[in-house]
């Protein structure tokens, strides 16, 4: 009886002491028990915290062995040696160790063991071994997600069977989909065992026919689908067999299945004009789906569709928009911008702001003027003014609907906003003089007298964070009668360079706050504009020129030379170490055979690209 005892208690003890003695770790009790006190004991002689001032150390709880849960801890330095203490909650089977100086996430310096960790299992509190022993032992050797900092992915398939075996006889100890997931990907990618990883892939399948994998597998399957038509049934197949509803009872991480699924459905049935199908989708959306499939199908076609398609979707749009109002806090965005509030409430009311605009266009198209003006209503009042293209379309619903009265506050407040259109200050400009017996003098000092003080400020900031100096490569390029422009003859002026391309939409859309620009310094001969096509196909000279000419602009165009690699954008290449960016537009200033100023994108308001680069000039020209 005696030697059976001492038998068990010597298998037990040899249970708990791998990693832990000759490693610099000893815990106290050897052999830890869940719901007691646990003593560490750390010594750093010998590895890459020896001389640190400050160790500190997080457990890592494997909890009713399914989940882990990190606890930091706190050491004290106590006869050249850190100590700490543990409480082990009463549902932890195992648990690892690491210790590091810094930063948990950035350490300076820390101990894994080498990469084999420091770890021990826990028994019961009636010291019994439980579910989870071997298991995480064996989790520990892959190392994935959450376990990667405290041990290294150990290529030893024979120790992970043999644990998971021991894991298997232990009564109640079930395998969850995840954890089989993770081994048999320990299999196929770490120890290279392509029969053992089908195995497991198997009895998954078998196990959970309605799980991650499962899901991953017929989800994968029908993107795959070469043929449309196929491909539609495939999606509509997926849900029927994997339905949202299911899956929001316990979401595991797939949500990014279900978005792709649901655009993809939602764009097929758009394209197919199943507008009864397409809305009955929005069912079973989160505002983020939502928003995408909106902004993919309704707002892509206000942008670029014919009057008459404009129109057709417009009562889609009316019955899709309450359903971004009523799920626009459903937190959908929170993985986006991991659970940031102030981020994600950011990105749902610009999101919000762009598909009201949309609605509006579509409703301006309709002639539904009414229904526009008390969409834009429903904007804040940061969002109301600040796009100088919905303030536009403002502007032509309240003439349509006679509304003079509203049509001199909405000039100004856009001034104010720096969000305003040529035809707008145009519109400005008549109501002053009308009202000034066509008297301009002052015309200039109202215009400066509407700006916010604030916005000229932060314009000032973002002009000043983009001043450079840098070395402007001397070039000569042709212009669009066939004449050769040199930079060298430059000379004293100052040259404002937009570097485009006709496929471009965000160029496009900024040319008439650079024709703004060019008009205000057309009479001012130290001051030129040259507008320079770049990276465009094709016979790209007749394309820049013929566009340009039918859209009405005043520009002295360049077209960008063929460079090394036989590609239009020789100059603006020669300007990558710059810009950093192969991105356009992009606007620059050149001063005697110097880049003084580089700014990249579109802000979307004309005047506000105008008073941008104006200020830039200033603060050019004043310079000695």
């Amino acid at each position: 009886m005696k030697k059976t005892l001492f038998t068990a208690l010597l298998a037990l003890f040899a249970i708990f002491t791998y990693a832990q003695q000759g490693n610099g770790l000893t815990l106290s009790p050897a052999a830890p028990t869940a719901g007691k006190p646990l003593s560490i004991n750390y010594s750093a002689k010998g590895t890459d915290l020896e001389f640190s001032d400050e160790v500190s150390a997080v457990a890592l709880l494997f909890q009713n062995a399914s989940q882990w849960k990190a606890q930091p801890l706190t050491l004290k330095k106590v006869n050249g040696s850190w100590t700490g203490s543990l409480l082990l909650p009463a549902d932890v089977s195992f648990f690892a160790l690491r210790f590091f100086q810094g930063s948990a996430d950035h350490p300076d310096a820390k101990d894994n063991n080498n990469g084999k960790g420091f770890f021990s299992r826990v028994l019961s509190p009636k010291k019994k071994v439980v579910p989870g022993n071997y298991l995480g032992e064996a989790l520990l050797y892959m190392a994935e997600q959450e376990l990667s900092p405290f041990a290294s992915p150990q290529n030893d398939a024979a120790t992970v069977e043999a644990l998971l075996k021991k894991e298997s006889q232990i009564p109640g100890a079930k395998l969850k989909e995840d954890q089989l997931s993770n081994i048999q990907r320990y299999y196929q990618f770490i120890a290279k065992d392509e029969l053992r990883s089908e195995q497991l892939k198997s009895e998954i399948l078998s196990r959970f026919p309605k799980g991650k994998m499962a899901r991953f597998i017929r989800y994968q399957q029908a993107l795959q689908e070469p043929d449309k038509a196929k491909m539609t049934g495939a999606l509509e197949q997926f849900l029927a067999e994997f339905p949202i509803v299911e899956w929001r009872k316990n979401p595991d991480g797939q949500a990014y299945i279900y978005y792709e699924v649901y655009r993809g459905l939602a764009t097929a049935y758009f394209r197919q004009k199943a507008y009864d199908k397409f809305l009955a989708l929005f069912n079973d959306f989160d505002f983020k789906t939502a928003n995408e499939v909106y902004r993919f199908n309704v707002t892509k076609m206000e942008m670029i569709g014919s009057e008459a398609e404009k129109k057709a979707v417009l009562p889609l749009s009316r019955k899709i928009m309450p359903v971004l109002f009523k799920l626009k806090n459903d937190g959908s965005y929170a993985e986006d911008f991991s659970g940031n509030d102030s981020l994600i409430n950011n990105n749902v009311a610009q999101q919000l702001s762009e598909r009201i605009f949309s609605h509006v266009s579509l409703c301006k198209a309709a002639g539904a003027y009414d229904e526009g003006l008390e969409y834009i209503g429903y904007l804040s009042d940061q969002k109301r003014y600040a796009s100088a293209e919905l303030n536009e379309i403002h502007l032509y619903l309240l003439d349509q609907l006679k509304q003079t009265g509203k049509i001199k506050p909405l000039l100004e407040a856009s001034v104010k906003n720096m969000a305003v259109t040529p035809l707008m200050f145009d519109r400005l400009k008549a109501i002053y003089l009308a009202e000034h017996n066509g008297n301009t003098q002052d015309y200039d000092k109202y215009l400066a007298s509407l700006n916010s003080s604030d916005a000229v400020d932060a314009m000032r900031v973002h002009v000043m964070e983009n001043m450079v100096k840098h070395p402007l490569i001397p070039f000569s390029l042709e212009n669009a009668e066939g004449k050769m422009v040199n930079s060298s003859d430059w000379k004293d002026k100052i040259v404002v360079i937009d570097f485009w391309a006709t496929w471009c939409r965000p160029c496009i859309m900024a040319f008439p706050g650079m024709q703004l620009l060019i008009d205000k310094y057309a009479k001012d001969p130290s001051v030129a504009v040259y507008m320079i096509g770049t990276m465009q196909f094709g016979d790209y000279k007749k394309k820049s020129v013929d566009f340009v000419k039918s859209q009405g602009f005043r520009f002295n165009l360049l077209h960008d030379a063929i460079g090394e690699n036989g590609e239009q954008n020789k100059v603006f290449r020669s300007l990558i170490p710059l810009f950093q960016s192969s991105g356009i537009p992009r606007k620059i200033i050149v001063k005697n055979g110097e880049v003084r100023y580089s700014s990249e994108g579109y802000s979307g308001s004309p005047s506000q690209l105008m008073d941008e680069l104006s200020m830039a000039i200033e603060i050019i020209r004043k310079e000695k």
